[in-house]
């Protein structure tokens, strides 16, 4: 009778103690008998069958898995996929220890968000960065065993969670991080930036919203208040932060005005009693109204307000329409958001014209506020119709990752390529024209010649190849583990970049098309990244250590940047920019022939890991970790935002700047328009011109022709 029972097994991240978490219903479930069974990573005896996949690549299969565990630590998944890499590289593994490094490091920790296909480490990240009430516990909790190797296990909820991500396991009744790699990506660094980002308020917030949003008692109030606001100055909130530090500024300045009115009533009483007072009542009244001012600054401290009066106007009157649109969560809310978009539009409007340069715009958050409301607009199903242009176009064809997109240069055709190994070329209204595979396992790369005539993909199996328009292909060239590619301006010159090669320049010629050995540049090692700049005359190179070298081609010299990039991109024109991004959300622009930091700015408070510029160098786009497109002016303030389903892959411009190609991780390619101050303001007024029931306010605004604002007796508040 032992045995005639039923037993269940579940497998996943999870405790019979959160699975029981009704102690009144504790009888009523089955897991409050459950037992957890731990699960633990390969030991070299049960790996020991993966190695004979490497008899092939070296001599020692043996020695080549054990250094492949010193880095996995046995997770299975991570053993594999290391494996399975060694064995796509090629090479032959003459020294273990180096030769696995060099793979673990280029194809697995070096710009890991985009290589993490299929996703793993996303998934750790996504676990110990959930934003909770636990989240600062948690991350100082990983923190101290990063920086103590090891320290005593306590059961803490903090502790099951690190563990039930596999971030963290327990030996011997102590944490320590489960492998290398996972030490390597979710290092200090990262955790020291996470740790930042979280707001000073998180637990006030917390107690606020646990009320339904009714405890004023929760809310900020004087150092407080001015704490949150300064660490929020240039942060994208969420909009229950927007909400909460509304709330608190409103809070504020209430008991501001009760202090002033309950002052001003004392100062007449005693006006009253005895004409001495009045000099008494005077300076009362005085200190209540300096005190009211002050509070007034204070709440426009968070919108970043500028030095001239002008753009103290501007700039809080379009901060606090953002401000007032974020707690939009209903048709209603959008529709009174709009006209407000369009007022301040209209005021930017007035202090700028077609030839003022992106970077002397005295504000952008009219941008910012106008494409998000038309954004949210084009979501809801009953507004679609009264929006005259199609926002984003979806392209739906590849069923694996997309890793690289590219614009022709006459900007007629999109190219699309992933790790389906399947080329893609598109029009620029979506439609799909041809399809064919590449064979080259998967696709890094690809990219138009200068004359549209030609496509170039680089694949993992470490092949070049041409393919002509039609999907023929034309030529192929091996290199042995391509890691990156670029193409000169002028179709000449092709640069490569390999895992254990110097970067090497290729002469092409057109008739026929043909590739020939050039200059060698630079020593051997990982070079993640190659880019011509527009002239030809300097190639960048960013290395797996983070650096960056610019290489002056015409005079052989090169010159180290002074920056930790994870991305970088050339600026077209007669400008000669470097733009690169780095770890922490921050972007620098430097001088391409005197290699000198000419600017940088904070990318708000998210990791950045890709930066494009556009075709006219006036528009700089990043890709946070959160999987949104930002666009910024060279003065780093934003004027966009677009937000995507999906890990963003690649982006490119279209050659105009009118089109924004992002690939994502999930197979999709978007179609994405960037607009200008004068098409979203002429947008937004259309859009209220499709209305059933025209709107007055969007009326006044848009048909207004003497330049005046039609507010009427409508208020911003």
């Amino acid at each position: 009778s032992e045995f005639n029972r039923l037993s269940f097994v579940l497998l996943g991240v999870s405790t019979p103690r959160d699975l029981s978490q009704d102690k009144s219903e504790a009888g009523n479930t089955p897991f409050n008998i459950g037992t957890a069974i731990d699960l633990t990573g390969f030991t070299v005896t049960e790996a020991m069958p993966l190695a004979g996949g490497l008899g092939g690549i070296c001599d020692k299969p043996a020695a080549v898995l054990e250094e492949v565990l010193n880095w996995t630590g046995g997770q299975p998944f991570l053993t594999q996929k290391v494996c399975k890499l060694l064995v796509e590289n090629g090479e032959f593994i003459a020294n273990p220890a180096e030769d696995v490094e060099g793979v673990v490091r280029a194809r697995i920790i070096e710009n890991w968000e985009a290589q993490d296909v299929p996703e793993h480490l996303k998934t750790i990240r996504d676990r110990i960065l959930r934003k909770d009430e636990r989240i600062v516990r948690r991350l100082g909790l990983y923190r101290e065993i990063l920086e103590k190797g090891n320290i005593a296990a306590d059961n803490s909820s903090e502790e099951i969670e690190l563990r039930l991500s596999g971030l963290v396991v327990k030996r011997d009744e102590k944490l320590r991080v489960a492998n290398s790699i996972y030490a390597e990506v979710f290092n200090n660094k990262l955790v020291a930036s996470e740790l930042e980002k979280i707001p000073p308020y998180a637990e006030a917030i917390e107690l606020w919203l646990n009320s339904q949003c009714q405890d004023k008692s929760a809310l900020l109030r004087g150092e407080n208040l001015e704490e949150a606001l300064a660490w929020a100055t240039g942060k994208s909130l969420r909009n229950l932060d927007f909400q909460f530090l509304t709330a608190s500024q409103k809070l504020a300045f209430d008991g501001t005005k009760l202090e002033t009115e309950t002052a001003r009533q004392e100062t007449l009483q005693e006006k009253r009693k005895a004409k001495r007072w009045i000099s008494i009542g005077t300076a009362i009244l005085a200190s209540s109204l300096t005190l009211a001012t002050a509070f007034s600054l204070v709440a426009y401290q968070s919108f970043k307000i500028a030095q001239s009066s002008r753009e103290i106007e501007q700039t809080g009157t379009d901060a606090l329409l953002l401000a007032m649109f974020k707690n939009a969560e209903n048709e209603r809310a959008l529709l009174e958001a709009l006209p407000q978009g369009i007022s301040a539009g209209k005021q930017l409007q007035e202090l700028v014209n077609n030839e003022t340069p992106l970077a002397e715009y005295p504000a952008t958050r009219p941008l910012l506020a106008l494409q998000t409301i038309l954004d949210k607009l084009e979501q809801q199903p009953q507004f679609k119709n009264a929006l005259l242009q199609q926002r984003i176009i979806t392209l739906s064809g590849h069923q694996e990752a997309v890793t690289s997109v590219d614009f022709s240069p006459d900007g007629q055709l999109l190219a699309s390529g992933g790790v389906g190994d399947r080329v893609i070329i598109w029009s620029t209204s979506g439609d799909k024209i041809l399809e064919w595979r590449a064979n080259q396992n998967s696709i890094n790369s690809i990219m138009f010649a200068p004359d549209s005539n030609y496509l170039i993909t680089s694949g993992s199996d470490g092949t070049i190849k041409f393919w002509s328009l039609s999907g023929e292909q034309i030529l192929e060239k091996s290199l042995d583990s391509t890691h990156s590619i670029s193409l000169s301006s002028d179709g000449k010159f092709l640069a490569s970049a390999t895992i254990n090669n110097p970067v090497r320049l290729w002469n092409l010629s057109t008739i026929p098309l043909g590739i020939s050995p050039g200059l060698v540049v630079g020593e051997t090692g990982l070079v993640r990244k190659v880019s011509f700049s527009p002239d030809g005359n300097f190639l960048a190179t960013l290395d797996g250590k983070s650096k960056i070298k610019l290489w002056n081609l015409l005079e052989g010299e090169s010159k180290i940047l002074d920056v930790e990039a994870i991305s970088m991109s050339f600026s077209s024109g007669e400008k000669q920019v470097l733009a690169t991004a780095t770890s922490n959300g921050e972007v620098q622009l430097w001088n391409v022939p005197k290699a000198k930091l000419i600017e940088e700015f904070q990318t708000l408070y998210l990791d950045t890991k890709l930066v494009r510029f556009s075709p006219d160098g006036e528009i700089i786009a990043t890709v946070g970790i959160d999987g949104i497109v930002r666009l910024w002016n060279l003065a780093g303030r934003q004027l966009a935002q677009f937000e995507f389903e999906e890990n963003v892959v690649s982006i490119s411009f279209s050659p105009d700047g009118k089109f924004l190609a992002v690939a994502g991780s999930n197979g999709k390619v978007w179609l994405r328009r960037v607009e200008s101050l004068d098409e979203l303001l002429t947008e937004s007024c259309l859009f209220f011109q499709q209305l059933p029931n025209y709107d007055n306010r969007g009326k006044m605004l848009c048909e207004n022709g003497n330049g005046e604002l039609g507010m009427g007796n409508w208020e911003l508040f």
